[in-house]
């Protein structure tokens, strides 16, 4: 039910073709893009006002925008890329969590109020080898988010972490393929991300909340962000117990 801008790098047909299927689908202009790069706090600024001019109002922010990297820190990385990573996974974020903030407090005379939902990751909360600097960038994305909590009910920040998406940023990583463990049990689909999603933006007591999402574990119940490293942990126990009995009746049948 909501009418929505995006905002995305990607280039302005792209973005207007995918804003066209969207309003296709409903009886009203539902959907509108804007071509945007996020490391630029200016483009930041305009995203905002622009999408104000477009619809009268803006009530949610969901900082979706991510990238990682195919290479490893201590191998191959460039100072380039992980300034990159920083700058759109971090960064950008927090710039566009300020200026909404203050968006919101220009129009609370008039009862407006706000909803952030962060983009965070469970790469965020246990770190691992390979994702160095992308968790490092969640895990300080979540810790903003958590310290944000004060800003309700004017603002209310909450996150998702999930562990792995069934997108092309995870797909297309070759630090990813062929990994049985990830592959799929731990792989969640974009519509379980957005569904946690909304759920954030309707759940009242969700600020400063960080909700872990970890393969087919979605959103009903949700894990709190502080009960997530022991869910990790079972997981990880139950999984290695589960392969070794399937290797051991596979050796059993042969």
């Amino acid at each position: 039910g909501a009418q929505v801008a995006l905002v995305d790098i990607c280039a302005e047909s792209e973005g207007s073709a995918f804003c066209e299927e969207l309003s296709s689908s409903t009886a009203r202009h539902v959907a509108v893009y804007l071509r945007a790069d996020l490391r630029d706090t200016k483009e930041i600024e305009r995203m905002i006002q622009w999408a104000d001019e477009q619809f009268g109002h803006v009530d949610v922010l969901v900082n979706n925008a991510g990238i990682a990297s195919p290479n490893m820190l201590y191998d191959g990385e460039s100072a380039e890329r992980i300034s990159m990573m920083l700058q759109v996974n971090l960064l950008a974020p927090i710039e566009a969590m300020r200026q909404f903030a203050q968006y919101i407090r220009e129009g609370e005379e008039s009862g407006r109020r706000g909803v952030v939902v962060n983009m965070a990751s469970m790469g965020g909360v246990m770190p691992n080898r390979g994702g160095e600097v992308y968790g490092a960038a969640k895990a300080a994305l979540i810790h903003i988010t958590r310290a944000s909590a004060a800003l309700a009910p004017l603002v209310r920040v909450s996150a998702v972490a999930p562990y792995y998406v069934n997108t092309p940023m995870v797909l297309n990583n070759p630090k990813l393929k062929n990994n049985s463990t990830v592959y799929p049990a731990l792989m969640l689909s974009v519509d379980q991300v957005c569904d946690a999603t909304i759920r954030c933006i309707e759940d009242t007591r969700a600020a400063g909340k960080i909700f872990a999402l970890i393969g087919t574990w979605t959103y009903a119940p949700m894990w709190l962000f502080d009960f997530a490293a022991l869910h990790i942990k079972i997981l990880a126990a139950w999984s290695l117990l589960t392969l070794t009995i399937y290797r051991l009746l596979g050796i059993a049948r042969n």
